[in-house]
């Protein structure tokens, strides 16, 4: 199908996109891999298509001394290949095939927020910070309040997702993401980030995001508490995993049944958790 007709704007400066943005139904173009076929179905049809790719500090990695500052516009084979975190490059490799990785990018992939998308589950178990401008200034957000619901973030029509903020891996730390992909679309029908962080043999830090499962990417925050303080055994991470589903409603599809979901989660999980201890100790 042919997209509706829309005006195409390219702006070079954040503020030039903010005021872009601004007007009514406009939206902002990253990579594009989420937004264009919503076009060509006309699920989506803004008036104005505000295209960021030109904005020079929305691109590239810094890194300083306690933290990583990712450009929106890094996109997911950069990640793949020189992510920090082993989680981001294995959910960067993960997502889509190698059209999709060369043209999407992380920002893209965190404001559309997917309730199946690798990236959004990768970030949750970072704990990663979400930095966006607006008319109103700069204001950072952590990922876990800004994903609100499939397809729906905190960030306002008129703000530019300009980057994220993750902590920077220390010693003792590990991290992984595993998933099972819907073999027509590659979505995730159950995939989950792990990061860990040991000292003397205990888990001192741990993250875990679930995609795939429930109605938007979450972090499991009740089986996190239950790992802390434990030496991340097997049966630590069974008991821990009991609480992985607390409080989601587990989604049923063509694809997956609820139970077949849920029990494919738990594996993703402890392969994830697993993966992520045997790095941190090396």
């Amino acid at each position: 199908m042919i997209p509706a007709a829309f005006r195409y704007e390219r702006p070079v400066t954040i503020h030039e996109a903010i005021e872009l943005l601004g007007q009514p139904e406009a939206k902002a173009l990253a990579g594009g891999q989420s937004l264009l076929p919503l076009l060509r179905l006309r699920m989506a049809e803004p008036e104005l298509l505000v295209d960021l790719q030109d904005i020079p500090e929305l691109r590239g990695m810094r890194h300083d001394l306690d933290q990583i500052w990712v450009g929106a516009f890094v996109r997911h084979v950069e990640l793949a290949e020189s992510a920090p975190w082993r989680v981001l490059r294995e959910a960067a490799e993960a997502t889509g095939d190698r059209q999709v990785r060369r043209l999407g990018t992380i920002g893209g992939a965190t404001a559309h927020a997917d309730p199946a998308g690798d990236l959004p589950a990768a970030l949750l178990a970072l704990h990663a910070v979400v930095e966006a401008v607006g008319p109103a200034g700069r204001r950072e957000i952590p990922i876990d309040r800004f994903i609100l619901g499939p397809l729906t973030t905190e960030l306002a029509p008129d703000e530019v997702l300009t980057g994220l903020r993750l902590p920077q891996p220390k010693s003792g730390t590990g991290s992984s993401y595993r998933k099972l992909r819907q073999k027509a679309s590659g979505f995730a029908l159950a995939g989950v980030g792990a990061m860990v962080r040991i000292e003397a043999g205990r888990c001192v830090e741990v993250g875990i995001g679930v995609t795939g499962v429930g109605l938007q990417p979450y972090a499991a925050e009740a089986a996190e508490g239950r790992l802390v303080g434990t030496p991340l055994g097997d049966a630590d991470v069974e008991a821990a995993l009991e609480a992985l589903l607390e409080g989601v409603d587990v989604q049923e599809d063509a694809y997956a049944s609820a139970d077949y979901r849920a029990k494919m989660c738990r594996l993703c999980a402890t392969q994830a958790l697993e993966s992520a201890r045997a790095e941190a100790l090396g």
